[in-house]
């Protein structure tokens, strides 16, 4: 089997955990303070750190699997015991619901004290977050690598306080750590609608515990016969499997009033897949109404096929899904197509372990809107065109909030698809903010994407398979060239933890960005990786902590189109990644240059081309980072891969390299040379043992392109190469 470094058991069985630079001070900006754009909420967000406080504020800090860095806004406040946070209400308010961290394997609790009477104590445990290793993850703190710290919890108050009441959070164990406070004043009970059927009339019983999905299925099937709406009244109701709806309304008193609880809870439609030999079922349901009641599951582990999903299935034909909270299942909204005609709106969506909302396979006509999707472990809102393609479907006004892996918003595939008014703010890992990719085996990118007055706050990651940055907006043709429309207009990308925009594989061509405005990056305003080109106009960048641009692609391998209005970008840089400088002062000139690369290694972040698989492509072999490889297509020798310097330099020497905790393997291979015309050889073909280095000798020579030609490799059936260094002796 292929050694695979980049891979979570690889990096696990060496010791290896990757966390992100620590940042100097990330910009102050709350997701909910963006004027037109995002979710619209009914509670007031406070964050810990702006609050009085006995306790200690930690960060701002953007390092990944540490409490400040995976807070929202990257600050938090941790209390010792007995220490407390106290906010102040900017409005009425009878409920809150806050972020928290406890330490793995423990509990506590806190007391919330309102005006300084102590109205309750929320008990407080570990047991929905802290995840280890790499994906898809794990409750083991021997993997290393933490991540995905925080929960949530919410407690009604029992009365109404006014504006500039003290809400105080009190410590009473060892640490806690709070993130943040949702101060709302919830509406009180709803009554039962006049034609309805209750769930407690075919013998669900609140709050005793016992499984009532019997009492659930016989409701629904009452209510559909005689066109009526299923009832959940105000209490805890236990499920512990799937409910199957179609053409018929389910409703509860208020999400906060009504909750469904249970292990592998879930409301489904029709068409479930037959995944792992559960079962399933087929067709596709119609005219769905799911509103106005909480679903909490009782997922812990994160495996992708198994079905514990709040809802799922095909929900079509008029359906709706409202006023809904969703927390502890695997994917909030996992729906399966094909399947057309849903919306999907004012949902809070929270602490998954993989996807807030993912449309899958051939989905069309769905509105998702002013929904709040926080804390999940995979794409907050995604399509994916797997089979089949996406269509005419539209993302707009919804904030996503610390995803901690993947990106905020993921178009895979798919054709007039609309991402309109959103906020995605504080990525974590393996993503940005909002993404466009031919990736996943997916329909590609057809007709038009319109990526239209979206913002992302302190979006984008350092990948910690790749090793280099992701962009707050990016695009990726891996699975193949990307030539469908892309429109990307009157965006704003703030703080940007690395790139603001990145171009990663394939080639991509036919963006075109109108009135973006980049403020604040912890390296470039764009970082091009692939080949293609797209149009700029309006485009403006202030406060980059690197150069406007990076490209070690040569001027012309991904044309720009300057439609006029650009600035703070033109100036391009070529070399070692760069750590992340954040807010660094504006650029200062316009003049465009490319920066030399060090000296020793003459192939160093320079132009390489060849045959690659998945993300294992040439650029890896040259970008100083061990851990990365180029791997060519597999079965089909000879391949090549190929430097070009720039000019004709003075070599004599290749040191090539494998990752260290690889197992030694010997490759065949043949050295070339060219200053632009025909190749001539300068090694011959020969055996080079890797364990894990190979040095090739020959005579000195002036060459601008150096190919190496590989036929044989007894690790695996491709060429693979960590690290191609070319010396000039």
């Amino acid at each position: 089997m292929r050694a695979a470094p980049l891979t979570a058991v690889a990096l696990a069985a060496a010791g290896i955990v990757i966390v992100w630079p620590a940042a100097a001070a990330p910009a102050s900006g709350s997701p909910f303070d963006v004027p037109g754009r995002g979710a619209a909420v009914p509670f007031v967000e406070q964050e810990a750190e702006s609050a009085q406080t006995s306790g200690t504020r930690i960060g701002p800090d953007r390092t990944k699997g540490t409490l400040a860095g995976e807070a929202s806004g990257r600050q938090a406040v941790t209390l010792g015991s007995g220490q407390h946070v106290e906010f102040t209400l900017t409005r009425p308010a009878n409920a809150v619901d806050f972020r928290f961290s406890v330490p793995d394997g423990s509990t506590s609790s806190v007391a919330v004290l309102l005006n300084g009477v102590r109205a309750t104590s929320l008990p407080l445990q570990s047991k929905y977050a802290w995840r280890y290793g790499w994906y898809p993850y794990s409750n083991d703190p021997g993997q290393g690598r933490p991540h995905h710290l925080y929960d949530s919890t919410r407690t009604l108050f029992g009365q109404t306080l006014p504006a500039g009441a003290k809400v105080r959070l009190q410590n009473e164990g060892s640490q806690v750590t709070i993130d943040l406070a949702d101060f709302e004043e919830v509406a009180p009970v709803a009554a039962r609608p006049a034609n309805s059927v209750s769930v407690v009339e075919h013998g669900a019983t609140s709050g005793d515990g016992t499984d009532d999905a019997n009492a659930f299925d016989a409701a629904v099937a009452a209510a559909r016969a005689q066109g009526k709406e299923v009832w959940i009244p105000a209490g805890t109701f236990t499920v512990h499997r799937h409910v199957t709806l179609d053409q018929v309304t389910i409703r509860g008193a208020g999400h906060w009033h009504s909750v469904v609880r249970g292990n592998r809870v879930g409301f489904y439609g029709l068409g479930e897949p037959n995944s792992c030999g559960q079962g399933g079922n087929t067709g596709r349901s119609s005219r769905v109404g799911v509103h106005d009641f909480a679903i909490i599951g009782e997922v812990t582990d994160r495996v992708d096929c198994d079905q514990v999903n709040a809802i799922g299935g095909a929900l079509g034909g008029g359906s709706v899904v409202s006023g809904m909270f969703l927390q502890h299942t695997k994917v909030g909204l996992w729906l399966d197509g094909p399947f057309d005609g849903l919306t999907v709106r004012n949902n809070r969506i929270v602490d998954q372990l993989a996807d807030g909302l993912n449309l899958h396979d051939g989905i069309s006509n769905v509105l998702v809107e002013h929904n709040l999707v926080r804390n999940i472990s995979d794409d907050g809102l995604a399509m994916w065109s797997e089979h089949n393609a996406d269509h005419s479907n539209t993302f707009r006004y919804n904030t996503i909030v610390v995803p901690m892996k993947a990106n905020g918003i993921a178009i895979y595939g798919g054709r007039n698809i609309t991402v309109s008014d959103n906020v995605v703010a504080d990525t974590q890992d393996q993503g940005g903010g909002l993404h466009v990719g031919n990736r996943f085996q997916s329909v590609p990118v057809a007709d038009t994407i319109r990526l239209h007055r979206n913002t992302t706050l302190r979006a984008g990651s350092l990948d910690s398979n790749w090793q280099f940055g992701v962009g707050a907006l990016w695009f990726d043709a891996r699975d193949q060239a990307m030539t469908g429309r892309v429109e990307v207009t009157d965006t704003d990308l703030v703080d940007s933890n690395y790139q603001a925009i990145g171009f990663i594989s394939g080639t991509i061509s036919n963006i075109h960005f109108d009135g973006v405005r980049i403020t604040g990056a912890g390296t470039f305003g764009l970082q091009l990786q692939a080949p293609g080109g797209a149009s700029f106009r309006n485009v403006t960048a202030t406060g980059l902590g690197r150069q406007g641009r990076y490209n070690c692609m040569g001027d012309n391998a991904f044309a720009i189109a300057d439609g006029g209005g650009n600035s703070g970008w033109d100036t391009t840089y070529c070399g070692p990644w760069p750590d992340p400088i954040y807010n660094a002062p504006p650029p200062t000139t316009t003049t465009t240059t490319t920066t030399s690369p060090p000296t020793g290694n003459l192939a160093r972040g320079k132009p390489v081309t060849g045959s690659h698989v998945e993300i294992y492509q040439p650029a890896n072999a040259v970008d100083g980072d061990p851990n990365t490889y180029w791997e060519s297509t597999n079965h089909a020798f000879p391949q090549s891969i190929t430097v070009d310097l720039g000019e004709s330099r003075s070599t004599s020497r290749l040191v090539l390299t494998l990752p260290a905790h690889w197992g030694a393997r010997t490759q065949t291979i043949s050295v070339e040379g060219s200053n632009g015309g025909a190749y001539t050889t300068l090694k011959p073909s020969a055996p080079y043992t890797f364990s894990p280095n190979a040095t090739v000798a020959f005579p000195a020579t002036d060459q601008r392109y150096i190919r190496l030609t590989i036929t044989t490799n007894t690790g695996w059936p491709a060429g693979q190469l960590s690290e191609l260094e070319i010396y000039a002796q």
